[in-house]
């Protein structure tokens, strides 16, 4: 029983117009209780730019409520994030530090690739049929009340994923003075959409056809009385939704009230979400539309139980992290030999020190995910690159790391080449004193494995490694001379020994 009561916790999704709540059983994925609290704080943030007293309090007892909830059950360990949305006005800071004195509660803040990764996980786990349905070009659409985001999926596979400030609260409110002023209104507004999706639509690949097309997302609840949702999920023809489209476009906000006993604040996201899908239905061609009550609440409760340990679900979720960071890596035209090489010989060198790092598994994804991307940079100018791949990974999506993790990725590969930092990273001042560490640590082992490579021709075939008490002693078979690789080793070696307190020496093993 004890064990079954620590599996119960409870989950709190802080979102632009509602606060959503569940106790689930993270070792089955069986929820006990789930809801919802109206809080209406998007116009604050998508018009106001700022979140006023009164929706605070509207959320202060929203939350007051599910804490008194979450007594009544004995749930003692509880999870509490708010959407990226959220986060978007200048006070969020301040607000959540209200939360904090006024419930006890501290929100954490979600970043769009955690939301993305998150929402994937729910879809992954929960949609029926998954698997087959994604055999064939599938792209995920999920609608929030400011943000829209596409995620492809191919032969089972992520493929990647784009996220968009297309929400039809924010739609609504940026094109309000417009559907006042403006006959042609629906030609307008699509034709913003349209400017929109214009990145999203040169990034997919050309011998994928999008077949099938799942919506999800808290926004969904305006469709739901629309195209009904069931259970989990449920398919529409093409044909049928484009009836329903003809309907919304020619419609009054007075019929769509009547028509489906929409609510007057939801009537005016309507057009929105109903454009957008129908703009998306056309260019890719997609013939089934699967309308899904999946939110991103399902993916925080399925994190959190793999988190955790429990086999609830098969998949690895790593596999999207790392896949996202191929993806960066090949718009930025890096070279795949030596990519490979480098992830190859830094995973082999984490491996085989760990008795020396002392580092997480987490640590261990991070090394990947930076080895993968921080040649990007080169795509700019090879003069300086690795402060090149600073930037663009900074303004990149990385899905699944959280905004900590991204910056991490980004320092780790600006430091694997000659460019070396404050031997303590002072320099970072952002940063705290442990992820410092965490950086110095990847960082060194980074150079380390870039150094392996330095004449790009993937010499060393085999690597052994050997801890000694005040060496690290790296055998190498190679097909070549190596003394480029020796050379370089002895230069981006020296933060090495700074960092981990041995010398880092490379001999050659000839081959046979």
């Amino acid at each position: 029983m004890l064990g079954m009561a620590k599996a119960t916790q409870g989950f709190v999704v802080i979102g632009a117009q509602n606060v959503f709540f569940s106790i689930t059983n993270l070792r089955t994925l069986t929820e006990i209780e789930r809801g919802k609290y109206p809080i209406g704080l998007g116009e604050d943030v998508f018009v106001n730019e700022v979140i006023s007293p009164e929706t605070v309090d509207t959320i202060v007892s929203a939350l007051l409520a599910i804490q008194q909830l979450f007594t009544d059950y004995g749930v003692e360990t509880i999870h509490v994030v708010g959407s990226h949305s959220v986060f978007e006005a200048p006070n969020a800071e301040f607000v959540r530090d209200q939360l904090l004195n006024r419930t006890g509660w501290q929100v954490s803040h979600l970043s769009l690739s955690e939301e993305a990764f998150y929402r994937n996980q729910a879809v992954m786990a929960r949609f029926p049929n998954f698997e087959a349905v994604t055999q064939t070009g599938t792209v995920l659409i999920d609608v929030s009340s400011g943000s829209v985001e596409l995620t492809t999926f191919a032969n089972g596979e992520f493929g990647f994923s784009r996220n968009f400030s297309l929400g039809p609260l924010r739609v609504y409110e940026v094109m309000r003075d417009v559907q006042r002023t403006e006959p042609n209104y629906v030609e307008i507004l699509r034709d913003f959409i349209d400017s929109r999706l214009i990145d999203f639509m040169r990034l997919l690949p050309d011998d994928v056809t999008y077949t099938n097309m799942i919506l999800m997302g808290s926004s969904l609840s305006v469709l739901e009385t629309l195209i009904p949702t069931g259970q989990n999920a449920v398919a529409a023809t093409r044909e049928r939704f484009e009836t329903l489209y003809d309907q919304v476009i020619h419609a009054s906000d007075q019929f769509l009230m009547e028509q489906y006993d929409l609510p007057l604040n939801q009537v005016s996201q309507v057009l929105p979400i109903v454009l957008l899908i129908n703009r998306l239905v056309q260019t890719l061609h997609s013939q089934t539309i699967f309308v899904s009550n999946l939110k991103l609440l399902d993916g925080v409760e399925i994190n959190a139980s793999l988190v955790q340990g429990y086999k609830a679900v098969s998949f690895d979720p790593n596999e999207e992290i790392i896949t996202s960071a191929q993806n960066l890596a090949s718009r930025y035209q890096v070279d795949q030999k030596h990519m490979a090489t480098t992830v190859d010989f830094a995973l082999t060198l984490f491996d085989r020190l760990k008795k020396m790092h002392g580092m997480s598994k987490r640590d261990r994804l991070l090394l990947q995910v930076a080895a993968t991307v921080n040649d990007i940079g080169s795509y700019i100018d090879t003069h300086l690159h690795y402060a090149h791949s600073d930037y663009l990974i900074a303004a990149s999506e990385i899905i699944g790391l959280t905004a900590t993790e991204h910056q991490m990725v980004g320092t780790i590969a600006h430091f694997h080449s000659s460019d070396t930092p404050q031997t303590d990273l002072a320099n970072l001042p952002e940063v705290n004193a442990v992820d410092r560490l965490r950086i110095a640590k990847l960082s060194a082992l980074l150079r380390v494995a870039d150094s392996l490579d330095a004449s790009r021709q993937q010499k060393i075939q085999e690597l052994s490694v050997s801890l000694r008490p005040d060496t690290v002693v790296l055998s190498a078979r190679a097909n070549d001379d190596i003394e480029l690789e020796r050379w370089t080793l002895a230069l981006k070696g020296q933060f090495f020994t700074q960092v981990f307190g041995r010398e880092i020496e490379l001999k050659r093993r000839n081959t046979r």
